[in-house]
């Protein structure tokens, strides 16, 4: 909800330049990236509630500080406080804890359905309620909306696999993990995901605009997402099925390619509609497959560690994606971003091409059976 209408108020706070505000947005995906590795560990050290609850609550206490301290430093601080509350990787890590191996691409495909839902109805709400409260309002409503998460994760079950203290439980170390080509590959192929999606959004809005001027970019985006998720539905079906998704997964992120060229490149409305509802369709399934194949490579001990590098590598992406996409849009117009993007999906299509879901190191740790204390 910040993001569509922070630009607006560059006049209106004090000391605040376009570059100031460019740091102020940006740096919320900064710290989230840095700080979802450390999150990753520490909830497979003391378990994966009690981080999560530790990590709203300091989102919560930086919407209060972008609220109450309506200055620039009080808006950068606030957002890059935000941020800190890195909660992806424990919660995809819980996801993994309580769901088994054949429905968790599933599960993790809930999980992105209600992302990028939830994206659409922000950029709905994001300038209707700034409208009436205000940019401060709007901080209040995401410390509220932080608050009600509050409740919800404490009404989740702390199940018996939270006991993180077992001995008897096999544990990659660090090292082992850190080499584990399988998961810097998922990491990059996130890496790219999430930095071709950004860049994309600095050039659809206006592409929608032009193409189409009697239809609202959140119309446009409502439409193509409720298609692209009806598409989806019999491939998750096959998601979880390892065969099928050594096959799948290289043939999306060419199918995201080819969708952001004729995005950037096009001028009928028409296969702009198309072209959109292939990169929904590619984006939602490829954002629920990778984290699945994650929790699938590493023993339960280790999953909030792999998924922390995995995190971390999503929020850099986002991060360089809006710097990468807002240089070309300078640079080369949006034709530059439409390249732009396919030349990093089709880097992706080279790495998923190679994925190896196994590694030898990872692999003996992970079969060995630890002797109880």
């Amino acid at each position: 909800m910040i993001l569509p209408i922070l630009t607006l108020y560059t006049e209106h706070i004090p000391s605040a330049t376009p570059v100031l505000m460019g740091l102020a947005a940006g740096i919320y995906g900064f710290t989230q990236a840095f700080m979802q590795f450390p999150c990753g560990i520490l909830s497979d050290h003391f378990g994966r509630k009690p981080v999560i609850l530790a990590g709203l609550g300091i989102f919560i206490f930086g919407s209060l500080v972008a609220a109450f301290f309506p200055t620039m430093i009080g808006l950068i601080i606030g957002r890059a406080l935000q941020g800190v509350g890195a909660v992806g990787s424990p919660m995809l890590a819980y996801v993994a804890d309580v769901t088994r191996a054949q429905v968790r691409t599933k599960a993790m495909a809930i999980i992105g359905i209600s992302i990028g839902l939830s994206f659409v109805l922000a950029m709905i709400l994001g300038p209707i309620f700034d409208a009436q409260v205000q940019l401060q309002g709007l901080f209040v409503i995401t410390a509220l909306l932080g608050m009600g998460s509050l409740v919800l994760v404490q009404g989740l079950p702390t199940l018996p696999q939270d006991t993180f203290q077992d001995k008897t439980r096999v544990k990659i170390p660090l090292k082992a993990l850190l080499q584990h080509q399988g998961l810097w590959r998922l990491a990059l192929s996130i890496f790219l995901l999430h930095a071709v999606l950004v860049a994309t959004f600095l050039s659809l809005p206006h592409q929608i605009q032009a193409l189409s001027p009697l239809v609202s970019p959140w119309q446009f985006y409502v439409l193509v997402l409720a298609i692209a998720l009806v598409l989806m539905v019999p491939l998750l079906r096959l998601a979880d099925d390892a065969q099928w998704q050594k096959r799948l997964l290289p043939w999306m992120m060419l199918g995201l390619g080819l969708a952001t060229l004729f995005l950037g490149m096009t001028s009928q409305f028409g296969i702009l509609l198309v072209a959109a509802v292939l990169f929904f369709f590619t984006f939602n399934y490829l954002e629920a497959s990778f984290p699945a194949i994650v929790s699938q490579l590493v023993p339960e001990k280790s999953r909030g560690s792999a998924l922390g590098i995995y995190s971390f590598a999503q929020f850099l992406g986002m991060f360089s994606g809006g710097i990468v996409g807002g240089c070309l849009q300078q640079w080369f117009g949006l034709v530059g971003i439409a390249i732009g993007c396919t030349a990093l999906a089709g880097i992706g299509w080279l790495t998923l091409r190679q994925l190896n879901y196994q590694h030898p190191a990872v692999t003996a740790l992970a079969t060995q059976t630890p002797e109880p204390l």
